[in-house]
């Protein structure tokens, strides 16, 4: 498979998301990543947490109005969706089932932060409707 962009994600942003699947222990944590593509790289520069309106730990669910808000963010700094995050508090970071059947664009990356062990784990995909493939990106300084 072809990916449409490799992926830069600031360390600063790295820990926001672990601080934020952390919070919502017992559940599922969740959160969209903005930013710009740039020659074939995605360079996230904002995180905006949303509130799992499911509250299990099996599953998310977006709040509408915490995606409304977000949505409102990005249009008004000129950034693009370009992944969603979530936690699984007890498994691996690999694409579930569920997270497969609920996926709505392959155009938008999905990383997953594994609570299961310390430290927390995060490795990123491309989601299709019955497969996934993993993704190559970076950590980087908030200053690149």
């Amino acid at each position: 498979m072809s990916t449409p962009f490799r992926l830069q994600v600031p360390r600063r942003i790295r820990e926001e998301m672990i601080t934020h699947a952390r919070a919502e222990l017992p559940n599922e944590c969740v959160g969209l990543l903005a930013g710009v593509i740039e020659g074939g790289m995605g360079r996230i520069v904002e995180r905006y947490a949303l509130v799992n309106a499911a509250a299990s730990p099996r599953e998310f669910l977006s709040q509408p109005e915490s995606m409304f808000a977000a949505y409102r963010g990005m249009r008004e700094h000129g950034l693009d969706i370009l992944a969603i995050y979530h936690s699984h508090p007890t498994s691996e970071p690999v694409p579930s089932r569920t997270d497969l059947e609920r996926n709505y664009s392959s155009d938008v990356v999905h990383l997953i932060i594994s609570l299961k062990d310390e430290p927390p784990l995060i490795r990123a995909w491309w989601l299709m409707e019955n497969s996934y493939c993993e993704l190559e990106w970076y950590w980087i300084t908030d200053l690149e």
